[in-house]
């Protein structure tokens, strides 16, 4: 098993570069490298607060990925791109 996700801290989740390449083959014009990982940190309100998302891969793919990773924190529930 392949993590694809993680906890960072209480509020923080990251998408690691094997994360990234499965979310990719859901999203094909994905602006998200796979060479990389991200992570998303959203405040006790699930607002998103912080993110180490480069401008270049910012787009609908990353707002995606952050909604994932939003359900994540608040259900536990990982999105089916993450699951094996």
């Amino acid at each position: 098993m392949t993590f694809k996700m993680f906890r960072h801290h209480d509020r923080k989740i990251g998408v690691t570069r094997e994360g990234v390449a499965a979310f990719n083959r859901q999203w094909p014009c994905s602006e998200l490298r796979p060479s990389r990982a991200y992570w998303f940190e959203f405040d006790e309100h699930g607002d998103l607060v912080d993110t180490d998302c480069p401008e270049q891969d910012d787009g609908a793919a990353a707002a995606a990925m952050a909604d994932d990773c939003r359900t994540f924190l608040e259900t536990g529930n990982e999105p089916s791109w993450a699951e094996d």
